[in-house]
């Protein structure tokens, strides 16, 4: 079943709101709740051969999906539907072609314009969209703030001398008003309460990401009771978007458009400050290279039941979750 929940940024975040954090909160959750036994054993469900028992897209603003990350058209075809749509003159003509580059630098698509483009989607029909909407779409919804912080040394309390005592952190301030959506799909009816409780009640009440316990990444979020997520069904697709950063076993026998974000991941939980088997704390993941929302999958099926990701840290009992929530359409031409 897949649902659709609202998200209101309380603070600044310091941890983009990306589907693989989302999931690593989720089985920190899953571990104080249930225990290490029931965690393992959800872990070990994964990739046999059954859709995931959970997954999470990353965080989007509301009302938008990620834009498919397909080739641009080529130079004669923009110089034709600049030709058709933008007639009167050099500067009619100049202005086409700079809207075409403005658009060109778009990431994300509204809900409406993917409804009405999944049954025969394609670039062209998507400039014929954006030329359609009434004034300018704005995707500025944050801005980032780059913030100097001490680095104290634990033993004797006060602010190291190496590199200074200082380093830089990257906030994301949302616009006031702004709120965001992000999509779950649950495949185990006995695991669907908890995932309520995990989005409303527990990131509510412990923050999302680096630096929650001084207020950071705190979040309001709610369930979209007007979702219907039959509204997104597609027959026969021939093609598959991805709503999550993306990176499983055996992805590269799928052929796919999409831009590339390698990943460096860190530990949560108590695992951020003592190592998972004892030692020195060792919070980083192995560097991990992953599609970013909006990859599109050439093929019909859902890539739901794919697995974890093992070998990602020293220790193996560590996996990670690019396995992504995708919408069906069919893509002109695919």
């Amino acid at each position: 079943m897949l649902y659709r929940y609202k998200i209101i940024p309380r603070a600044p975040l310091i941890t983009p709101l990306m589907s693989d954090t989302f999931f690593g909160h989720f089985c920190w959750a899953l571990w104080y709740q249930r225990g290490d036994e029931y965690l393992t054993h959800f872990l070990d469900s994964y990739g046999k051969g059954k859709p995931a028992p959970v997954l999470f897209s990353s965080a989007f603003v509301s009302g938008h999906l990620p834009r498919p990350a397909l080739p641009s058209l080529g130079w004669h075809q923009i110089k034709e539907f600049v030709s058709t749509h933008f007639r009167g003159g050099k500067k009619d003509l100049f202005q086409g072609f700079s809207r075409i580059k403005s658009w060109n630098k778009r990431r994300l698509i509204s809900v409406h314009q993917w409804l009405q483009l999944k049954e025969d989607y394609s670039e062209e029909q998507l400039y014929e969209a954006f030329l359609s909407e009434e004034g300018i779409v704005d995707e500025r919804i944050s801005e980032l703030e780059i913030a100097m912080s001490n680095m104290i040394d634990r033993v004797s309390g006060t602010v190291t001398q190496e590199g200074g005592g200082l380093f830089a952190r990257e906030k994301i301030w949302y616009h006031k008003g702004i709120d965001l959506d992000v999509y779950v799909e649950v495949n185990q009816a006995e695991i669907e309460d908890i995932v309520t409780w995990f989005l409303t009640d527990h990131l509510h009440e412990s923050g999302f990401g680096a630096d929650k316990s001084i207020g950071m990444g705190s979040l309001s979020i709610s369930q979209d009771d007007s979702f219907d997520p039959d509204q997104f069904a597609v027959p026969e697709p021939n093609a598959r978007l991805s709503l999550a950063m993306s990176s499983f076993p055996g992805m590269e026998s799928y052929d796919a458009s999409y831009r590339l974000k390698t990943k460096f991941g860190k530990l949560g939980g108590m695992f951020a400050s003592s190592s998972p088997t004892g030692g020195n704390p060792k919070p980083f993941k192995k560097p991990i290279l992953m599609y970013e929302p909006g990859a599109v999958f050439f093929c019909s099926n859902s890539l739901n039941d794919r697995s974890l990701l093992n070998n990602v840290h020293s220790d193996d009992r560590i996996r990670h979750c690019g396995i992504p929530i995708t919408f069906p359409f069919k893509l002109r031409g695919g």
